[in-house]
């Protein structure tokens, strides 16, 4: 199967095709310019494994939360692609792909058979955060279990923290996003044994999410279907109705 999979939702576009088997994947660093450098980047992409378009299978992309702007570049071009060819997209939330590659990313330091509470925060800025609270372990046919506990949400981050703190048993906890290193004393605080992971998703984990979590079909959508999470209004409209 071809795969194309992309990721608009930071300053950084990036995009994956999977082929043969091998992964490639090219970025580009600019968000003002999504719009420009997305279709080139995809061109280059196909061009580097031989594909055209024609050629793929099945789009993925990362549907929020993250840039408004961003998020909307990335969803409109594949739900394009998609309907020209009738093909399906997978998609995950950004805070969803961050559970499961901090969880693939950390493997080697948990119980594979027992769930652990894996809190995924993306930086929105002005001390807040998107969040989500799911709780991952591996099932007897080496598929990857992703239960969610708390939904996509945006709030201060000791609003967040206070919330997921609510909602777990125990304090065996992966916390892992692109703000950790920015909130590190603050998890420390409230989680003494956690697992920290500074990073962010990109399209080759999206890949790596469809082969290898349990029912990927539940998160397969057309054209239609397919939709963004953006879990926090846009900022004309926070303007608009006097919000933060």
């Amino acid at each position: 199967m071809n795969i194309l999979a992309i990721d608009t939702t930071t300053k950084v576009a990036s995009v994956a095709i999977l082929n043969n088997d091998k992964i490639t994947q090219n970025l580009v660093s600019n968000e003002i310019t999504h719009s420009e450098k997305l279709l080139p980047l995809i061109d280059e992409t196909l061009k580097e494994t031989n594909l055209t378009l024609k050629d793929i299978d099945m789009y993925a992309v990362i549907n929020g939360p993250g840039s408004f702007t961003g998020i909307r570049i990335g969803l409109s071009t594949l739900k394009a692609f998609a309907m020209i060819d009738n093909l399906k997209t997978f998609s995950l939330s950004s805070t969803l792909l961050i559970a499961y590659t901090a969880y693939m990313n950390n493997i080697d330091k948990v119980n594979k058979n027992e769930s652990i509470n894996v809190i995924s925060l993306i930086d929105a800025r002005n001390d807040r955060v998107y969040y989500s609270l799911n709780t991952i372990y591996i099932d007897d046919n080496k598929k990857v279990v992703i239960d969610t506990v708390i939904e996509t949400s945006n709030d201060l981050i000791d609003n967040a923290l206070t919330s997921v703190k609510n909602k777990i048993d125990n304090f065996n906890v992966i916390i892992a996003g692109n703000c950790v290193e920015k909130f590190k004393e603050k998890f420390t605080n409230n989680f003494e044994n956690a697992i920290l992971n500074d990073m962010y998703p990109t399209p080759s984990d999206l890949i790596s999410a469809y082969q290898n979590i349990l029912n990927a079909d539940k998160y397969m959508y057309d054209t239609y279907t397919l939709d963004a999470i953006y879990a926090r209004a846009s900022q004309a409209e926070r303007v608009k109705n006097n919000e933060n």
